[in-house]
């Protein structure tokens, strides 16, 4: 879901994914993270404005950590089930904005 469906959608539709409702969190410079991790595996969430790119492991000093069971985390990822299926550390307006840009995307 965070490769395929937000970091290409970001890109396929560029004008829409500028649009996020609620305003875009991230700048434009690509320096903020967000670190997803499901056991053993991770990805760092490089959201801006204009694009979202998505690269295995872990990021040092995301804005939030989202960390779950696998099936958990993929229910979360999708909207399916709410903040105590995974644990956040950090701030949670940043898993917020994860949950609105993957909303908007999968539409």
């Amino acid at each position: 879901i965070l490769k395929r469906m937000l970091a290409f959608s970001s890109v396929a539709r560029p004008d829409e994914f500028a649009r996020l409702r609620g305003g875009h969190l991230a700048r434009g410079d690509g320096a903020d993270t967000i670190t997803v991790a499901a056991g053993r595996v991770a990805w760092t969430v490089r959201p801006s404005p204009r694009e979202v790119t998505v690269a295995d492991g872990a990021a040092n000093n995301p804005r939030v950590r989202i960390e779950g069971q696998p099936g958990h985390l993929l229910r979360w990822l999708w909207g399916r089930e709410g903040d105590a299926a995974v644990r956040l550390a950090g701030d949670p307006a940043w898993a917020d904005y994860l949950r609105r840009m993957l909303a908007a995307v999968t539409k």
